[in-house]
């Protein structure tokens, strides 16, 4: 008999496609891929005392650049699958918010931020022989930092219930508040335990996970307050005042059965109704979705979306819709009357 639980997305649509997040889960698996290349092809036993030499973060032995390549390294397939799953799901949204720039730099900080933490609250400090690696610290960052920038969000799960050879599936939302507290408390409960634990020999690196994901919340404190200066995260505080209810959770959507999810970011808009009448546009507000070919695009304001006209951006097929329309509206009604 088993439970499994996992996630499989949240109910926030990224706008921008998650380049620095694919990369890095492409060097992670990159790196797997190769270590198990080479154990195949040679001596595993070598092959194994070389990559936790030189890649992992043994910290009496450690050489400069573990800090960073132990942060891409795993020790199976199901550690790096695991990680995988949570650095995109709350990774891609995380850099979505604050940009590829400042995601790529939280990233490594939050890693870096993992490591000393797991050297410093271990039994040995800087003396301990242990190595330890994965991207799971980073990870964590990432996820504190979606606290901060998405505490309203919901996180949907799928759950596998294994009883005498028969399985049960299901779908479970939770508030991503109640999920990533339930994270940091429990990993907080192993730090000690393990802390206590004056012989323990390897395992979960907890304390990183614990001080990867209070670095991450701290940074993101820091930026949040400088994109809401700036007005970068104008647009999710206020899709957060009047919510649309879809079927993953209060995010806009443009018809009540089409939800906006980090993995399934294709949704069919219903076709404007000639009779409908059109809803007035604030210029600079980013308030306006377009959809064509069945993806949809924004939020944009009028100020944006007039020159895209200009540039041939928008193909003639395109629709748009807003917060207060009850449909999707052709959206050569927001051409400038002076251009063809």
């Amino acid at each position: 008999m088993f439970f499994f639980l996992f996630p499989i997305g949240v109910d926030f649509r990224a706008r921008r496609y998650p380049v620095v997040t694919f990369t890095l889960m492409g060097l992670c698996t990159l790196i797997y891929l190769a270590q198990l290349a080479c154990t195949a092809s040679g001596d595993d036993h070598a092959v194994d005392e070389w990559v936790f030499q030189y890649l992992w973060l043994r910290p009496d032995k450690s050489y400069w650049w573990t800090y960073l390549t132990a942060m891409f390294v795993h020790g199976g397939f199901f550690h790096l699958a695991g990680n995988m799953v949570y650095l995109f799901i709350f990774g891609s949204c995380v850099e979505d918010l604050i940009g590829r720039v400042r995601y790529t730099i939280f990233y490594l900080l939050c890693g870096l931020a993992a490591d000393f933490s797991q050297i410093l609250l271990s039994a040995e400090h800087f003396n301990s022989d242990i190595p330890f690696g994965g991207a799971s610290g980073a990870i964590a960052g990432c996820i504190g930092g979606f606290l901060l920038l998405l505490a309203k969000s919901w996180v949907d799960f799928k759950w596998v219930f294994f009883f005498f050879f028969r399985f049960w599936t299901g779908n479970l939302r939770l508030p991503a508040w109640l999920v990533i507290a339930f994270f940091f408390t429990s990993d907080i409960m192993d730090m000690f335990i393990a802390r206590l634990d004056e012989f323990n020999a390897g395992g979960v690196a907890f304390a990183a996970h614990v001080g990867g994901m209070a670095f991450g919340m701290g940074l993101i404190a820091l930026v949040k307050l400088q994109l809401r200066r700036s007005g970068g995260l104008d647009w999710v505080e206020e899709e957060d005042e009047e919510p649309t209810v879809g079927v993953l959770g209060s995010r806009p959507a443009p018809q009540p059965s089409a939800a906006w999810h980090t993995s399934d970011m294709r949704v069919q808009p219903r076709m404007p109704s000639p009779a409908a009448a059109p809803v007035i546009v604030p210029v600079d507000t980013a308030t306006i979705y377009l959809s064509w070919d069945g993806v949809n695009y924004g939020p944009y304001s009028l100020a944006q979306i007039q020159p895209m006209f200009k540039r041939g951006e928008i193909p003639p097929a395109a629709c748009y819709w807003q917060q207060g329309m009850e449909e999707w509206r052709n959206a050569e009604e927001l051409r400038d009357p002076g251009t063809g």
